[in-house]
């Protein structure tokens, strides 16, 4: 029983330790909601082998292992869907269990971290920095401001004549477009 706690507790510390660069690594084969249904899967897994064998403790009624086998078969089926259709290599198919229980796990101690201690929860991703400025001056003297911007474009829009000027990222990686300058 002791060496179960203990392995509980090194997964659980691996899970919170790993769990970036496995969602990163992983972030196209399984995302972090499926990572947490194969872990549940696993863990009804295991529960329902500590029950056949007696070592769970408390007898579970008929309803409870019937629901318990269902959903591990559904979680479990879901995982081999995923390794059979998203991942490319081998290597990949036998690292998904383990990278999806351990995201999984490092999950669940941000979640826990989170409404504990407001630790908030880091995703990983670097903010995007707009290479669009707040605001330009036409040819014409006239001041457009950012209207919106994307990945690649931007619109800009004029409060005193209403007109609107589209620009993709390229037209200012040299500076300004071509007559147009900072406000």
């Amino acid at each position: 029983m002791v060496i179960w706690v203990v392995l509980a507790c090194l997964a659980m510390l691996g899970g919170a330790i790993f769990y970036n660069p496995l969602r990163r690594r992983m972030a196209g084969i399984i995302g972090v909601g499926g990572a947490y249904i194969v872990l549940i899967g696993v863990m009804l897994v295991i529960m329902c082998i500590g029950q056949l064998f007696g070592a769970a403790g408390a007898e579970a009624n008929g309803t409870e292992i019937v629901m318990s086998v269902v959903f591990m078969v559904l979680a479990l089926g879901y995982m081999v869907f995923v390794m059979l259709t998203r991942c490319s290599s081998a290597s990949e198919r036998i690292l998904l269990p383990f990278a999806a229980c351990l995201i999984g796990l490092g999950f669940a101690w941000r979640l826990l971290g989170a409404i504990v201690l407001h630790i908030p929860m880091k995703n990983g991703k670097t903010e995007r920095k707009s290479v669009f400025p707040a605001s330009i001056i036409a040819p014409d003297g006239e001041t457009f401001t950012l209207e919106n911007d994307s990945n690649d474009h931007a619109t800009y829009y004029c409060s005193r004549t209403g007109q609107r000027a589209q620009f993709r990222d390229a037209d200012f990686e040299d500076g300004f477009p071509t007559g147009w300058y900072h406000a």
